[in-house]
């Protein structure tokens, strides 16, 4: 059964309406994550992160797992991954703070995942996983500044996720249990990401997995 849904789901962020007289509401990119037609970021993993040249149109179950599919319709700005985003995924769409999920996401999943969120302390959902397992986003801060090479970084979010499963069966904090933390800078979006594979003991230190390294933002 499972394997039926990811095929649909493939298509369904895959396929066209025939009518093209239909209005769908345009979702321009917010200022911490810039997804601008034709913007791109290179990063020193030599990774690029790119945006399709015009905004797409994104077909999605609203209704995620729902035994009763409610269909809707966006214009999307549309990622070239390169493997930043979604393992294994060629492209994702963006509606505003968030992206669409993996097409090998569990079929619990909503049709898109949290990135971001702009307030201090906020949780938001990344993806669902078998067994009671939730991976799970967390804004840690709210402008602050980094250092990235000769560069000085303002107005930066920074975020952690970690297993639900971690903080709520043991006495870890999220905190302590996150295994991931990323950077956004305002106006420019993601520019840095570390892990850590010796969690949770808070104490564990975090090793840069990529830094931006240029960008071009084409509002």
């Amino acid at each position: 059964m499972r394997t039926i849904y990811i095929i649909l789901f493939f298509g369904l962020f895959s396929c066209k309406k025939d009518k093209v007289d239909d209005i769908y509401k345009t979702i321009e990119p917010l200022e911490y994550f810039p997804a601008y037609p034709g913007s791109y970021w290179v990063y020193s993993n030599g990774d690029t992160l790119k945006v399709t040249d015009k905004y797409e149109q994104c077909i999605f179950n609203s209704e995620g797992y729902s035994a009763v599919p409610d269909y809707d319709t966006l214009i999307l700005p549309k990622l070239i991954l390169n493997k930043i985003y979604n393992p294994n995924d060629i492209s994702a769409f963006v509606n505003g703070y968030s992206i669409s999920k993996q097409t090998t996401s569990f079929y619990k999943d909503a049709a898109f995942k949290g990135i971001l969120s702009l307030v201090e302390g906020d949780e938001f959902i990344k993806s669902y996983h078998d067994e009671g397992h939730q991976t799970i986003g967390k804004t840690i801060k709210t402008d602050t500044t980094i250092l990235i090479g000769n560069t000085i970084y303002q107005d930066v979010i920074v975020t952690i996720e970690f297993d639900k499963a971690c903080p709520s069966n043991t006495n870890y904090s999220a905190e302590e249990c996150a295994d991931l933390k990323e950077y956004y800078s305002k106006n420019i979006g993601l520019i840095k990401r570390e892990s850590r594979y010796n969690f949770p003991t808070g104490t564990a230190p975090y090793i840069t997995d990529f830094e931006l390294i240029k960008c071009e933002i084409k509002k």
